[in-house]
């Protein structure tokens, strides 16, 4: 069998390993300096520097996310014929794995199944139906909850950019007040 892959979790490990990592990781290398600069942001409350680039790191990561959790729904259209294609590309292992996780035998026709202890035979293949239902259920509800997460973590991002918004202006107009009150010969009150 494949390493770490159990009747459990070889589903979600399979739906995992296609989803887009890579992109993910850059997004959360860009969430995370978003954070640092937040840092600064908050320590030092005259400047603005900070907070705009926290901002713009804040509204890359947003761009990012909707994308990742866009990607991501565009492929629960094609549920089915994507998971046809992952079927088909597996070793004889893991498709025993998804049999016995499913309780099913092949994908679509239970006449191309792996021979296993939960389909030992074609007349137990034929009392069963094929994996296609039930695997597709599990993975429409599976990245339904992961593109779900996605933009609600995409709105949380545009809140933080009205609130950061409001915050420039407000640092704006403090820093306004300063240089009229400096002019009329009161320094910076």
């Amino acid at each position: 069998m494949a390493g770490g892959l159990t009747t459990t979790n070889v589903a979600r490990e399979l739906l995992i390993m296609r989803s887009p990592l890579t992109a993910t990781i850059i997004n959360a290398g860009f969430i995370f300096a978003a954070f640092l600069l937040s840092l600064p942001a908050l320590a030092l409350p005259t400047t603005r520097v900070w907070l705009k680039a926290h901002g713009w790191l804040v509204f890359i990561s947003a761009i990012l996310t909707l994308v990742i959790g866009l990607d991501i729904w565009y492929h629960t259209l094609k549920t089915r014929a994507n998971l046809n294609d992952m079927w088909d590309q597996q070793a004889a292992d893991i498709k025993s794995l998804l049999q016995a996780q499913f309780d099913c035998c092949g994908y679509i026709s239970t006449a191309m199944f792996m021979q296993d202890s939960i389909c030992p035979d074609v007349t137990v293949a034929a009392s069963k139906q094929g994996c296609a239902a039930r695997f597709s259920d599990f993975a429409n509800g599976f990245l339904n909850l992961i593109f779900t997460a996605s933009f609600g973590f995409v709105a949380l991002d545009v809140i933080l950019l009205l609130c950061v918004g409001m915050v420039l202006k407000d640092r704006q107009e403090k820093q306004r007040y300063r240089h009229i009150d400096e002019k009329n010969g009161f320094g910076g009150l």
